[in-house]
């Protein structure tokens, strides 16, 4: 008799090629698309990457499957954080896992706006749902469920 012990493997992979800043790359583990992140744009400030506090999560159901429309906000203002991009995270089958990011300057004393801007990103989940199964979304640990259609 086997036991159902699973567990988990991180590596790092040296790429080949450069990434161009703000286009979307996928990642493929074993044929299914498990990953999906945008590069940062550099402009030389010293910069961190912080998740962004979530204002508001929507599933859309389209043509193509399934999106998510997420509003994220900036929380050091518009003079000293910038839109990062999103990273989808398919690891588990009726689990979807999304991160939101920002970059926030990381010097002290420098003056930052005090608007709080927010971004809206339409995020493409794909058709790859079985009907009838529920599956839970998890945006920066927002989570909202749906049964696929």
């Amino acid at each position: 008799m086997c036991t159902a012990i699973y567990g988990y493997h991180g590596s790092k992979v040296t790429l080949c090629r450069a990434l161009t800043a703000e286009d979307e790359y996928p990642v493929t583990v074993n044929g299914k698309l498990t990953l999906l992140f945008t590069v940062p744009q550099s402009d030389g400030q010293a910069m961190a990457e912080k998740e962004s506090p979530i204002q508001s999560v929507m599933l859309d159901e389209t043509d193509d499957g399934y999106q998510l429309i997420v509003v994220s906000g900036l929380s050091l203002g518009s003079a000293c954080s910038k839109f990062n991009g999103d990273e989808i995270n398919r690891r588990f089958f009726d689990r979807v896992e999304v991160t939101v990011t920002h970059l926030e300057i990381e010097a002290q004393n420098v003056p930052c706006t005090t608007d709080y801007p927010t971004v809206e990103s339409v995020i493409s989940l794909g058709d790859v749902f079985e009907t009838g199964r529920t599956y839970t979304v998890s945006v920066n640990g927002e989570e909202t469920s749906f049964i696929a259609r």
